[in-house]
């Protein structure tokens, strides 16, 4: 299985630095591979990319469009030949500053699904100079971009000023789930930890672990013929609980939306937040927040897995945890990659 890592993050970011940085301090025995993504069949960041190289490497161009659209067809092909033949040790993808993210990571869970390749991280860079307007903003396909990230990292640190932090951090505050990685990258330099392969667990972002009276109560969760996960927490007279199923399953839009809305207004006084994110179809995942009333909602790129959790102010009874079950189970319609087809 071929370790892939998708480094995205819009145009100016450092991708390129940091990808012939990595390249040039690779292992010499290990074979790596590059994808990169490139408007023009010039072909600059391909060559600066393979003059740093160390070692047995390879470098493949995308040009004339993202890989996410109009380079769709070359990037499939140029990956199927890679697993196929040349089978690295490491795959590194660099699309372009317009690509929308999400879906080169569908594309990616094909593969990934046949046990070709592994998606160990999906890395966005922030850049610094940058980072006042993408929190405005948010802008569809940089809004992806961040979304879908494993790891977000502020690049060119050492260029941000006060206002740059803090759009830095207004932008990792209000990414659901939170990012499992969040950091810098100066000069080029990804951290150790952006190279790490991420999977999904259950982790609380409406209760702190560090705040947790009692570990977590993992259970299984079965829904539509396959087994997720359902937690609980128990931390400062609150318990949380989340339910996390596998990226493989879509959901109803249709179904969710009365049915949340009914359950918020069924245990209004008892619930006192809901935050979750659903793979909905082949196109953007739905997200949704509430504070117990009302509703809050978004598209995202977020595409690991879908994921609810709930915060109420006393131990939850079986039968309010049976609704958000009975929800979960009623909107299912049918594994993703079938959607697509």
């Amino acid at each position: 299985m071929v370790n892939t890592h998708l480094i995205t993050g819009s145009f100016g970011a450092g991708k390129t630095t940091a990808i012939r940085r990595l390249m040039a301090h690779k292992p010499a025995q290990e074979l790596w591979v590059v994808i990169l993504n490139e408007f023009t069949d010039a072909g600059l960041d391909a060559l600066a990319v393979a003059a740093a190289a160390e070692g047995r490497y390879d470098v493949r161009l995308v040009a004339g469009g993202c890989l996410c659209c109009v380079g769709e067809l070359e990037f499939g092909k140029q990956i199927r030949d890679i697993l196929r033949h040349l089978r690295p040790n490491r795959l590194l993808i660099e699309p372009s500053g317009a690509a929308h993210a999400s879906q080169i990571v569908d594309e990616l869970a094909l593969y990934e699904s046949q046990g070709a390749l592994r998606l160990d991280s999906v890395i966005c860079l922030v850049d610094a100079l940058d980072a006042v307007r993408l929190d405005a903003r948010r802008a569809g396909n940089e809004w992806s971009q961040i979304q879908a990230a494993d790891v977000l990292l502020l690049s060119k640190p050492d260029l941000a000023d006060a206002a740059a932090h803090a759009a830095f951090a207004s932008l990792v505050a209000a990414q659901y789930p939170a990012k499992p990685c969040v950091g810098s990258c100066s000069h080029g330099v990804l951290p150790e930890a952006a190279l790490q392969a991420y999977t999904r667990a259950p982790v609380f972002s409406l209760i702190e672990p560090q705040t947790a009276a009692t570990p977590p109560v993992l259970e299984e969760f079965k829904i539509a013929g396959l087994t997720g996960r359902e937690s609980r927490v128990d931390a400062l007279g609150a318990t949380a609980v989340s339910w996390i199923v596998p990226q493989h399953l879509v959901f109803s839009r249709s179904v969710l939306v009365p049915r949340l809305e009914w359950l918020l207004e069924a245990q209004r006084g008892t619930l006192l937040r809901v935050k979750g994110v659903m793979r909905t179809g082949p196109g953007p995942s739905w997200s949704f927040q509430s504070h117990g009333r009302g509703l809050a909602t978004e598209d995202s790129g977020y595409r690991r897995d879908s994921r609810l959790e709930i915060l109420v102010g006393n131990a939850p009874t079986a039968t309010l945890l049976d609704g958000w079950r009975d929800m979960l189970r009623s909107a299912v319609l049918m594994p993703a990659d079938e959607t697509s087809r």
